[in-house]
Parts: structure tokens; C-alpha cells; sequence
């Protein structure tokens, strides 16, 4: 397996493991009321794009499976922390 998978795979495992301990045990602070969606959506974006571009690029090799099917999962998390934002900017979110 290459440098580069291993490292990739290590950043997917590390951003999907910061968002689910951020929605899971962030608590509202007076600053800041909910889990920062823009840096969850913007990181989870930009790894899976990444991700998915190295899968491509390095097909065949070990390892790009698991880039390739992670890819899209840390997309759809990027999509929903996107919508989570729009929802809270715009009011809709309820009060703690």
C-alpha cells in the first residue's frame, strides 16, 4: 500500500472521527450556540473530494477501495452539515 493511501485513509478516519465527537459531545457555549457546521462542512468536503481524486489516480493499487467508498460517505456528512448550517443561520433551529 502506498505513503499516500495510508495517509489519506488516516485523514478520513481522523475528520470522521472529529465530526462525530463534535456532534456528540460539543456543548453550546455562549459564543458559539451549536458545533461549527462551516469548518465540519468545508474539512468534510474538501477530504472527500481529495480522497476520491487519489482513488482515482491511483486505481488498482491496495488500498483505493476503501478511499473510493469513504469518499462519498464523508461527502453526504459535508452535504448534511451544509444543510445544518443553512437551517441554523436562517432561524429554523430550535433553542437549546
Amino acid at each position: 500500500m502506498r505513503a499516500l493511501i495510508i495517509v489519506m485513509l488516516a485523514v478520513q478516519a481522523g475528520i470522521f472521527l472529529a465530526t462525530a465527537w463534535t456532534i456528540l459531545f460539543a456543548r453550546p457555549a455562549a459564543g458559539r450556540p451549536r458545533p461549527v457546521w462551516s469548518s465540519l462542512a468545508l474539512s468534510l468536503i474538501m477530504v472527500a473530494a481529495i480522497s476520491w481524486q487519489i482513488a482515482d489516480r491511483h486505481m488498482g493499487d491496495a488500498g483505493d477501495e476503501l478511499l473510493a467508498y469513504f469518499s462519498p460517505l464523508l461527502l453526504g456528512m459535508g452535504i448534511m452539515a451544509c444543510l445544518l448550517l443553512i437551517r441554523q443561520r436562517r432561524g429554523l433551529d430550535a433553542e437549546p
